[in-house]
């Protein structure tokens, strides 16, 4: 079954500038001292947008923990972050399901409090890794959060969460079930002053998209996303970047009050955050960018 999404509605936003590449306005973020000082977990980080986050990361001045399954990938990454950056890194070998209060207690022995948790893994036991993942790790990490009064969480979605897509069902309802966990979560941590935060990365071929599809659909699917897939891989990596800064800093470092009705919402990277946040009144107004049910 071939697909062409022209026949989708994709619910893209209206009267907002499109990006596919970095722009000015999260470039400006991604300067080498400015997550001086912060400490960064990333998750699913030796392959793809995992890997090109923690490296953006490293790149803005942060001591940067990375964790995976692939011991190799791993270091290799960590060579590369210590020879182009000169930054703190600790590679974690592991299953983020496995034990997240020792991912956690691992970080905060060698760097400290964890300030930014990025979520990242996605591959198959699709329930278990995009829903319970990123819950249990929040949940290792809150603690560190609560004592200090701040902190922020960001994880990747997927517009799939809310779009008719078929050979996807488990990958599609995970990313749901997250999205609108996320926007709980909001309700009840923001007032201790942690912000929840779920991107849309783009859209863009990685390796973990063949494993969201079930049986041999993919490669019929694919045909139907090929003239979609022009994202680059540096789009969603800067953009975190940038939202961690907004969300994290004080006024005088970068950081953006508006930033806060943004918590608890899904935001498309691919969307002029700029633009976003001149229109961010508007969007906690309307409560916008939260999955619902539209009913007659």
């Amino acid at each position: 079954m071939s697909m062409d999404l022209d026949s989708v509605d994709l619910n893209l936003s209206t009267g907002i500038t499109q990006h596919h590449e970095p722009y000015p306005f999260i470039t400006a973020f991604n300067k080498p001292t400015t997550l001086t000082g912060r400490i960064v977990l990333v998750t699913g980080a030796s392959r793809g947008i995992g890997r090109n986050t923690a490296l953006a990361f490293a790149a803005a001045g942060a001591s940067v923990a990375v964790l995976a399954r692939t011991a190799a990938d791993l270091a290799t990454l960590a060579s590369e972050i210590k020879e182009k950056y000169g930054t703190p890194v600790l590679a974690i070998t592991g299953d983020v399901l496995a034990n997240p209060g020792s991912i956690i207690y691992q970080v905060e022995e060698k760097f400290g409090k964890i300030d930014v948790l990025l979520h990242i893994s996605a591959y198959w036991r699709v329930f278990e890794v995009n829903v319970k993942g990123p819950l249990s790790l929040l949940h290792a990490v809150l603690p560190g959060f609560q004592k200090r009064g701040k902190g922020t969480v960001i994880t990747v979605g997927s517009s799939a969460a809310d779009l008719p897509l078929p050979f996807q069902s488990s990958y599609d309802a995970s990313k749901a079930a997250v999205q609108k966990a996320i926007q709980i979560l909001d309700m009840e941590l923001r007032e201790l002053g942690v912000l929840n935060f779920l991107i849309q990365p783009g859209t863009m071929a990685t390796h973990l998209g063949r494993g969201a599809v079930i049986g041999g659909g993919f490669g019929e699917l694919l045909s139907g996303y090929a003239k979609y897939m022009i994202d680059s891989i540096d789009l969603p990596a800067q953009s975190m970047v940038a939202l961690a800064v907004l969300a994290g800093n004080e006024k005088d470092k970068g950081g953006d009050e508006r930033v806060k009705r943004l918590s608890g919402r899904y935001w498309d990277v691919s969307d002029d955050l700029e633009q976003i946040l001149e229109k961010s009144a508007e969007i906690a107004e309307r409560d916008l960018y939260h999955l619902r049910i539209r009913k007659l």
